[in-house]
């Protein structure tokens, strides 16, 4: 044991000797050799395994070196290129740089282009539809968005006459856009058309039922709902906000031009009381005659709807003659011995009586009246009662003025409704058989203050 110790205590003694008796040039190389055993053993320890790919100074992804990375992004570009049949360039600043990372996190050649392919922006020259400053529609050639514009202004149907152009600001600009972006004429057409949604409250009103709101807005109920998702259709309450989105264009046409019409000027109506008519009853005094005018109107159309017309100019060639007509003011007077009476209703004659029948007081007359006869107001007044009555059926009730009042009962049609003014003569109805009744006539009764009173003492 003490000789194999000492042997090892002489071994640095002995490649002293040994190390001094080689030549300099042998001393250098071996030197070196031993330097960059060294440096190997630290660059295998402590260097670089991988490259890192570098997007806008950001890492993205590491691979396995710089040059499969390079050939993967040439081959993704070229894909893009054939598919789009445009020029493809990368959106981003891509750079790489050696990186050491455990051996997991390298990925594969499939996991490289997928992974470029989604986080790349891959972009071409093209054409930008600018509407009122903000890029709206790409295609791939200028050409193509010229022809855009144009089809567009000859879409909706227009005179020749008629100057055309856009109410936004629309410009053409070159630039350059994502891929994904580009879109082909016919796509753009529709894009120009509906390419927009307009929004707008509207508040459910007295009567409204969910068809109708559609109708009125050209929409669908399944827009409807999706626009309000929170909202019971089924219960809709008056002064409800309702959302309504409809498709609008995202560029409108607007055509204007001038046209001159020959017009008529209708004439006004004069009215003059006149005592020797009666209440309801009218006279044409003088005929009215419509006034001739030429007129030049400025038309602006937009998206084939008229929009405005607006007067530019007006040259009277007549003026319109108005019409006079006399109305009758004399109220109709309660006895034979006035000169005002009231008009008979109806062409039958009187088949019941006013006064005691069958130990009960019939407190009007029955004329006789087929079926769906015409039945007519007796004097002009306001109608008061139209609908059902007890006993009567379907009733009319008008008011004269002056407390009179006269009733037609048993009616199978009424004409007129409640408040509404009536002319002596004017259909009021048909006779019926509804009530209590035991065949179609008229029952007519006159009240005065609340009493019926014979109306054959009126007619």
């Amino acid at each position: 044991m003490p000789l194999i110790y000492g042997g090892v205590r002489r071994l640095p003694g002995l490649y002293k000797q040994w190390f001094t008796r080689q030549s300099m040039a042998k001393r250098i190389g071996m030197g070196l050799a031993i330097y960059f055993l060294i440096a190997l053993s630290a660059y295998a320890l402590w260097g670089d395994n991988a490259c890192a790919v570098v997007v806008d100074g950001k890492v993205v992804a590491v691979v396995e070196n710089e040059k499969n990375a390079k050939i993967t992004l040439g081959e993704l570009v070229k894909l893009k290129s054939d598919q789009t049949g445009m020029d493809v360039l990368i959106g981003e600043k891509v750079s790489y740089r050696g990186i050491r990372v455990e051996e997991e996190k390298i990925l594969d050649q499939e996991g490289v282009e997928k992974f470029l392919a989604e986080t790349l922006s891959f972009k071409t020259e093209g054409t930008a539809v600018v509407v009122n400053g903000e890029a709206k529609i790409f295609l791939s050639k200028n050409d193509e968005a010229q022809l855009l514009l144009s089809w567009l202004k000859s879409f909706f149907p227009s005179n020749p006459d008629e100057h055309v152009e856009f109410r936004e600001e629309v410009e053409l600009v070159s630039s350059q856009a994502n891929i994904d972006e580009l879109v082909n004429l016919e796509a753009a057409k529709e894009l120009v058309l509906s390419g927009t949604s307009k929004n707008q409250q509207y508040t459910v009103r007295e009567g409204d039922t969910v068809g109708d709101i559609t109708v009125k807005f050209n929409i669908n109920l399944s827009q409807l709902q999706s626009a309000n998702p929170e909202l019971d259709f089924d219960r809709l309450e008056v002064g409800q906000l309702i959302s309504i989105i409809q498709k609008a264009p995202l560029i409108n046409v607007i055509a204007t031009r001038e046209e001159t019409l020959a017009e008529e000027i209708p004439y006004q109506i004069e009215i003059k009381n006149d005592d020797s008519l009666l209440v309801g009853e009218k006279k044409v005094i003088r005929e009215g005659e419509p006034g001739q005018r030429v007129v030049t109107y400025r038309i602006t159309r937009e998206n084939g709807h008229e929009a405005s017309r607006d007067v530019r100019e007006q040259n009277i060639v007549c003026e319109p003659v108005n019409e006079i007509v006399a109305k009758g003011s004399q109220a109709v007077l309660a006895s034979r011995g006035g000169s005002a009476r009231l008009k008979w209703p109806c062409a039958g004659r009187v088949i019941s009586p006013f006064g005691m029948r069958d130990g009960r007081m019939h407190q009007g007359i029955d004329l006789s009246a087929g079926y769906g006869s015409p039945i007519t107001s007796s004097a002009g007044g306001t109608v008061i009662v139209a609908g059902w009555e007890s006993g009567y059926g379907k009733t009319v009730e008008v008011s004269h003025g002056g407390g009179m009042v006269t009733r037609y009962a048993h009616l199978s049609t009424i004409s007129v409704s409640a408040g509404q003014q009536v002319d002596r003569g004017q259909l009021i109805g048909l006779a019926g058989t509804t009530g209590r009744t035991t065949g179609p006539h008229l029952h007519f009764e006159v009240i005065i203050n609340g009493q019926q009173r014979n109306p054959v003492n009126y007619l």
